[in-house]
């Protein structure tokens, strides 16, 4: 199953996260801060992020800029959580899909199922379109 990242200050919240994710047999990597959660994902091995865009540790809009701007991390899918009053608008241009928090555990896990759904279709998709070498 793939490996997501979840890059989340609240422990509590991480841990939920965590406990959701791996009742669907995805692999959990964490992270408390944001300069950390990003230098995990630039050392390879993680599939997606699930990112909280509301903490001053996290500091989720320059993680995801940071994601979207470094060439090891650019392809990964993020899932950003976002609170109630958060505008989502700055956040909707860099992440793949936005949660609203509080969320349900089904609403989180549906919207990283289907994020991380579209990214092997489109890897997919991009195998079957490379040309293959004739013998």
């Amino acid at each position: 199953m793939p490996t997501i990242l979840v890059i989340e200050q609240e422990e509590l919240i991480r841990g939920l996260i965590r406990v959701i994710l791996e009742s669907a047999s995805y692999n959990v990597v964490e992270a408390g801060e944001g300069d950390a959660g990003f230098q995990l994902a630039r050392a390879g091995g993680i599939d997606g992020v699930v990112l909280d865009c509301m903490g001053y540790r996290s500091n989720g809009i320059g993680v995801l800029r940071h994601l979207r701007g470094d060439a090891t991390t650019a392809h990964l899918p993020v899932i950003a959580l976002c609170g109630l009053g958060q505008s989502g608008a700055e956040v909707g241009l860099w992440a793949n899909s936005l949660v609203v928090k509080p969320f349900r555990p089904q609403q989180l896990l549906l919207k990283v199922e289907m994020t991380m759904s579209a990214r092997m279709e489109a890897a997919r998709q991009a195998q079957m379109a490379r040309p293959t070498a004739s013998a």
